[in-house]
């Protein structure tokens, strides 16, 4: 169980109670649980200067401080707390941005209930979770080659699977949980289709595959 608490800050009031009661029905069981919610940066220090969460849910676009500004002064306040970006923006063009102000993910609000909580739940386990749109050009990506719709860890796993490293093996290399390489291994072969190894190294060789 993961046993966190969660802060959500987004400026339209319908998207927080929209996540918030996401996070009460599907992280309940999960120990996740949200401490609060605000719709800007000087509204969430009112809470966050009495009590700090594990994971704050920050909306890129907002007014006054923007979520860039606001995710690289909470790491500055506060180095431990975790911080997964929410954008509307599909063609990762914020993803460079998040990750120089200190961010830890970024999501899609377009994306899944199931993926949204994916990708808490691997922040709050200490994984970099930056979520590129298949096609999707940016200046973080690691080359010019589409892909295939998987994070830069799952592609980490990818590579690793295509060397012929266990569950296990990927967990010692990556500093990851047996758990969450088991579970990135399955999210890969998912998402690739394909439990062939021979098809497996086919599409790593079309990837700009990041060293680990």
């Amino acid at each position: 169980m993961v046993q966190a608490n969660v802060f959500l800050i987004d400026d339209q009031e319908l998207i927080l109670d929209a996540i918030s009661d996401l996070i009460t029905s599907r992280g309940a069981e999960k120990g996740i649980h949200v401490l609060g919610v605000a719709q800007g940066y000087k509204e969430s220090l009112s809470t966050l200067k009495h009590e700090q969460p594990d994971l704050v849910l920050l909306d890129i676009n907002m007014p006054n401080v923007n979520g860039y500004e606001t995710a690289f002064m909470f790491k500055q306040k506060w180095p431990g707390i975790k911080i997964l970006m929410l954008t509307s923006h599909e063609d990762g063009s914020g993803i460079a941005q998040a990750r120089t102000a200190g961010a830890d993910g970024y999501a899609l609000k377009s994306g899944s209930h199931q993926e949204l909580m994916n990708s808490i739940v691997d922040v709050l386990e200490g994984d970099q979770e930056f979520v590129v749109p298949s096609g999707a050009v940016d200046s973080s990506t690691e080359s010019d080659t589409p892909n295939m719709g998987l994070t830069r860890r799952q592609r980490q796993v990818l590579k690793l699977l295509v060397y012929g490293e266990t569950a296990k093996g990927i967990a010692n290399v990556l500093k990851i949980s047996p758990r969450t390489a088991e579970k990135h291994r399955a999210q890969v072969i998912a998402k690739l289709n394909t439990p062939n190894a021979i098809e497996m190294v086919e599409y790593a060789n079309q990837l700009g595959l990041p060293s680990y």
